[in-house]
């Protein structure tokens, strides 16, 4: 009976750190696949084009919220084999609240990547000035914690 007891519980421990390794940012959203998807290392592996998100960005929030927004923006985007985009998670340094953002439904709709052969967890940065906006993409892997990306 006790070797039960600690398989159940060994099982436990296991499929609930599962179930939180995944969100990288302590604010999560639902409604992602999150079957089998690796974080970049090195290098981009899920390609965007930087600019065009911007703009999209840009023309979705507004010349008026983009002009007052300040602060970092984390987010944690997963992207599926075929391009399409699920906002899993974010950690929102900025002067606006995220509800007011409302960007998982604008980045599930709108945010196209390139055709995947797997898929990948894609890390966002965008920091907000007021000079403007920069994106920047995070990756870990290896001995090497989190790093900017070139």
């Amino acid at each position: 009976m006790k070797r039960n007891s600690l398989s159940i519980f060994v099982f436990l421990v296991f499929t609930m750190s599962n179930s939180f390794a995944q969100n990288v940012f302590p604010e999560q959203f639902k409604g992602c696949n999150t079957d089998g998807f690796a974080l970049e290392h090195d290098t981009t592996t899920a390609k965007l084009n930087s600019i065009e998100f911007l703009k999209l960005l840009g023309d979705y929030l507004g010349a008026d919220a983009m002009g007052k927004l300040r602060g970092k923006l984390s987010l944690q985007i997963i992207v599926d084999l075929e391009g399409n985009s699920c906002l899993l998670s974010i950690e929102n340094k900025t002067n606006v609240k995220t509800k007011k953002l409302n960007l998982k439904t604008w980045i599930d709709q709108e945010i196209k990547w390139k055709k995947l052969s797997e898929k990948v967890g894609a890390m966002i940065v965008l920091e907000f000035t007021e000079s403007g906006v920069t994106l920047k993409r995070l990756g870990m892997g290896g001995t090497r914690d989190w790093h900017y990306l070139d």
